[in-house]
């Protein structure tokens, strides 16, 4: 895991968070979250009911054939797969089971003095954005700027463009994004120029070129 500063760090002049999974960690309680999404998302496309639908998601996911709730969900023959299980995450009513980390939450504070912009940039809606911060104790007025999915797309980079653009002073590798998917959160902002970090990473992956580690404490106590 990558746990020394690194030198690139000293130009870095705005920081920018990911929040699902990224600001609290994944749980077996949001799982049954997403996944209940998911099942109505199958009772549509199948014509069943919410339960004949968990039946049909259960014997091909990890627990029956092993499948992930994408494979899953391809084998089900419903369409777009993996936008369904990021749409589960960013929709499902995971607000009611999220709880605060007192010192993540400082850490996070702390970040102002250091940087001219500290920023949320998430691909949940404002309702959902907001209802999920005041479940993890973070007032807006946490984020210098939040940017949701009711601005931009971050899988199209839109959301990462109007992020430079509140910046128009800086270039982007005086930026860095924090998140915990791959191809969202690092491989699309490096693509434009941002350096990016992962966060909740249990195996470091040798191929990445971002940072990486196993939660975002680490991380943040870093960049201070």
């Amino acid at each position: 895991m990558s746990t020394e500063r690194p030198d690139w760090i000293a130009n870095i002049r705005v920081v920018g968070f990911d929040l699902d999974q990224t600001l609290y960690p994944k749980s077996p309680l949001i799982d049954e979250k997403i996944q209940g999404y998911l099942y109505e998302k199958i009772a549509e496309h199948k014509n069943v009911s919410l339960e004949n639908a968990r039946t049909l998601f259960n014997e091909r996911y990890r627990g029956g054939a092993g499948l992930s709730g994408r494979q899953t969900l391809l084998d089900l023959g419903l369409p777009n797969a993996a936008e369904l299980v990021q749409e589960a995450l960013e929709k499902a009513d995971i607000a009611s089971v999220l709880s605060p980390d007192p010192e993540l939450n400082q850490l996070l504070a702390g970040l102002h003095s250091a940087y001219q912009g500290v920023d949320l940039i998430t691909g949940s809606s404002k309702r959902q954005t907001d209802l999920k911060l005041a479940a993890i104790t973070l007032a807006p007025h946490t984020f210098t700027h939040i940017i949701t999915a009711d601005d931009s797309s971050k899988s199209s980079g839109e959301s990462y463009q109007r992020w430079f653009a509140l910046y128009p002073d800086y270039a982007p590798e005086q930026f860095l994004y924090v998140g915990d998917r791959i191809r969202i959160d690092h491989e699309i902002p490096a693509a434009l120029g941002i350096h990016t970090a992962l966060v909740y990473v249990k195996e470091t992956n040798p191929s990445l070129t971002c940072l990486q580690y196993p939660s975002p404490i680490e991380l943040l106590a870093a960049l201070q």
